[in-house]
């Protein structure tokens, strides 16, 4: 019998993919956390659990029309719904460098870095019919990886503009409503800023 050739020793394994935020040589310190307020997503959780509860209870009672009840158990659907969504934007965290961006959650994660930006939209949902009251949605992507932001997160301007700067390096092209809304947040910011420099003239005269 001829002895069995040798194996040739296994190079040692490589990891497959490389932290876009935390490149080589890049420390803790370089990158943002972002979270989602609890003290903003308390009040959401108590709304949906209330919501769940009422519709729920409705919907179980014998000598209730079925057509109510059908409507409840539907709403009660949707409130699960809420509550769902709700927890998994508490849990869910945005880590942000000068290199990359990175979203984990109760659905698990994805990250992408500055560079391969392709998609930059900013939307505004309007709670009241004047307009004045509402948030923004940021959605950012790259490939198949996409990450949305709500202006409720701590953090969401630096995030907005750090992505913002990206896609003019990327030159990306943004879509009318995306482009009404940066400018709507400019006019705001200036506001501010100049209520905060009439205030600080004020109290120094």
């Amino acid at each position: 019998m001829e002895p069995e050739p040798a194996q040739a020793p296994k190079a040692p394994s490589v990891p497959s993919t490389v932290d876009p935020v935390k490149p080589a040589g890049v420390g803790d310190s370089e990158v943002q956390t972002m979270g989602y307020p609890s003290k903003l997503m308390a009040p959401d959780l108590a709304k949906s659990i209330v919501g769940l509860l009422i519709c729920g209870v409705i919907a179980l009672i014998p000598e209730m029309l079925a057509i109510i009840q059908w409507t409840s158990a539907g709403l009660a659907l949707l409130f699960v719904f809420y509550f769902a969504r709700t927890v998994i934007r508490f849990q869910s965290k945005i880590y942000v460098s000068e290199y990359g961006i990175r979203l984990s959650s109760l659905r698990g994660g994805t990250a992408f870095a500055w560079p391969e930006l392709s998609k930059f939209r900013l939307r505004y949902f309007s709670t009241k019919r004047d307009g004045n009251k509402g948030w923004f949605e940021l959605t950012l992507q790259a490939g198949d990886a996409k990450i949305v932001a709500e202006s409720t997160l701590d953090g969401f301007d630096d995030l907005l503009e750090i992505s913002r700067d990206w896609a003019k390096d990327n030159q990306l092209l943004v879509d009318d409503v995306t482009r009404t809304n940066l400018m709507r947040m400019d006019e705001a910011e200036t506001l501010v800023k100049a209520a905060a420099s009439e205030r600080k003239h004020g109290g120094i005269n």
